[in-house]
């Protein structure tokens, strides 16, 4: 068995701690810690220590000023599984545990098969033509959405932080880093396409830049002056909302990404939306497989 701690969010940010059975690691702002997030002034010199046994992985929190949280919630020792967020200070952790399994030998076919599905097509198409890939999906609206990220090994943040961010974790857009090989494609598309999860989008900047964008668009201000949150990654708000905006707008929205790909109240369609430069453009990407010329009969083809 093997325990990874992955830094979401704080300067430490994509970092790792991997800790072997029989092991302890203290974690804190100081030397005494055996990993110092020397710039999170929000961090005890020594704010948890985790242990680690083949019985699981324990936290303990020895007294830090700000406490530490589990999923939102404070404690003083608890029993870590692979998918629990660890809160301290200014800096998020996520919890993986790896149990060790003999690995079965892999299968390369000798030809990439053909897409017979829209699923399929889709995910070709996510690989090939739409890197660099990110998706910005929503934990509020599917809580499995958190899991699948836990369990990836991908890169992922929250668009919340701070101690808000702790507290709403679990409600939170997360916006996630998708290379071209990454598994992780596969599974949004068949667990989550057509059911509301989230928007996928390409952009050349990296993670924590393009985060920064989108934290503008998390709080709007209505008429009467009210602010409240804006869903902008619910693809049922985007495909609607792009349409109505001016040029303005839609320079603002984009920023650096290159194409926002929503999809249709049609699963077997793919909505892809661009900047023109005059306003927006939008082009529907039928999903449905072509027929190979053997599957075409000859009535469809006519008789001269």
């Amino acid at each position: 068995m093997q325990v990874v701690l992955e830094i979401q969010s704080g300067s430490l940010v994509g970092q790792t701690i991997r800790l072997e059975p029989g092991r302890s690691v203290r974690v804190g702002r100081t030397s005494l810690a055996d990993f110092v997030v020397a710039e999170d002034r929000h961090m005890s010199g020594v704010h948890f220590v985790i242990e680690c046994d083949e019985k699981g992985c324990v936290l303990r929190d020895p007294g830090s000023s700000n406490g530490t949280l589990v999923n939102g919630r404070k404690v003083t020792t608890a029993l870590l599984a692979t998918g629990d967020m660890v809160f301290a200070g200014e800096t998020t952790f996520s919890v993986q545990i790896i149990e060790d399994k003999p690995q079965a030998p892999s299968e390369v076919s000798a030809a990439t098969p053909r897409p017979s599905t829209p699923q399929e097509k889709l995910v070709a198409m996510l690989r090939g033509e739409f890197q660099p890939l990110y998706a910005l999906l929503d934990a509020a609206f599917e809580p499995s959405v958190l899991k699948v990220l836990f369990e990836s090994r991908e890169q992922y943040q929250s668009l919340f932080e701070g101690p808000q961010g702790a507290q709403l974790a679990h409600f939170a857009p997360y916006l996630v880093r998708l290379p071209e090989n990454s598994p992780l494609i596969g599974t949004l598309v068949e667990q989550g396409w057509g059911k509301n999860w989230g928007i996928y989008l390409t952009c050349q900047e990296p993670l924590e830049a393009l985060r920064r964008h989108f934290r503008h668009f998390l709080m709007v201000k209505l008429p009467d002056r009210r602010q409240v949150y804006f869903r902008f990654y619910d693809p049922r708000v985007l495909r609607l909302f792009l349409p109505t905006c001016t040029a303005e707008e839609i320079s603002l929205i984009f920023g650096p990404v290159k194409y926002y790909l929503i999809e249709d109240e049609k699963p077997d369609l793919l909505l892809r939306f661009s900047n023109k430069g005059l306003g927006v453009g939008r082009r529907i990407l039928p999903l449905a497989p072509e027929p190979s010329n053997a599957e075409v009969s000859p009535a469809a083809l006519g008789s001269g």
